[in-house]
């Protein structure tokens, strides 16, 4: 199920090339994006009652870091015009436009690997990588067209945490928890904490949008208003499936009434859906508001 969701990133990275024309830097950002929101998932699973492995906490952390490496080099380059060799450290670092969140993300997955060894020999909060890996989504969230105003980035913070958070939790979930009872005890607590989750996302992606760009032709006539459009219209759907699964699934998963298959299913079936939003978002990130 996550080796399908991956596929479905590339398909909505591509799709987001096919509306608009956003910088080649969006493959790596989709990389990027996907392991970090993993690791906003993996590191809140204790709130939920579960744990995650150190090692599939280092392995999404190893790929976070190069992911936010190549794509950071690739995006100081495609903005400067220099060839990605002439790139130095210093450009690399320098300005929020730039290479920011690249940085970040590097040393963010540093610091989480630096967690991991310490989990070895100690126990350290596994929220405490939830904490890093979120830094990480507001390092991408809060530059480019959100530095603009003085408040938007805030609005695009909270729609981003939000995001990464119920789809890597999803994730998460699909990839940690086995057998009846470890649904039984996770999805409740899932399911209580994603409502005010999807409630924020929703008012957070809608004021953004209109303060961004606006309502009106502009949101087909342009590529980042045909990303966000098709953007928008898979959060409608997955939304509405979410709702659908929140009474037919839960209450039945609270009993033990489902099985570990059907669960797995069924949350998988949120994920591929939100495999190709972070795909389109990867993409809107680097695509001209106008």
């Amino acid at each position: 199920m996550l080796a399908a969701a991956a596929v479905l990133v590339v398909v909505g990275v591509v799709a987001g090339q096919i509306l608009a024309t956003p910088e080649m830097s969006s493959w790596a950002g989709a990389v990027n994006l996907s392991a970090v929101s993993l690791l906003v998932g993996l590191g809140a699973l204790p709130l939920l009652g579960v744990t995650a492995t150190v090692p599939w906490i280092a392995a999404t952390a190893g790929v976070w870091g190069a992911a936010s490496l190549v794509g950071g080099w690739l995006q100081v380059a495609e903005r400067t015009g220099e060839s990605l060799f002439d790139v130095g450290l210093g450009a690399f670092a320098a300005g929020v436009e730039t290479g920011l969140p690249g940085l970040v993300g590097v040393l963010g997955a540093l610091a989480v690997l630096g967690w991991c060894f310490a989990a070895t020999r100690a126990d350290p909060p596994m929220l405490l990588v939830a904490v890093i890996a979120a830094l990480g989504v507001l390092a991408v969230s809060v530059t480019g067209h959100g530095t603009e105003s003085a408040w938007i980035p805030v609005v695009l913070g909270v729609h981003a945490l939000c995001a990464a958070w119920w789809a890597g939790t999803i994730g998460a979930l699909v990839g940690t928890v086995r057998g009846r009872r470890g649904w039984a005890r996770a999805l409740p607590e899932f399911s209580r904490r994603a409502l005010p989750a999807v409630v924020a996302l929703t008012v957070t992606g809608v004021v953004a949008a209109v303060v961004q760009i606006g309502v009106g032709p502009q949101l087909w006539d342009t590529g980042y208003g045909r990303v966000l459009l098709a953007k928008s219209v898979l959060l409608v759907v997955l939304i509405g499936v979410a709702a659908w699964q929140r009474r037919s699934w839960v209450p039945r998963a609270q009993r033990h009434g489902v099985t570990e298959r059907e669960s797995i299913v069924r949350a998988g079936g949120e994920l591929l859906i939100l495999a190709v939003v972070l795909g389109l978002a990867a993409g809107l990130a680097t695509t001209a508001a106008v």
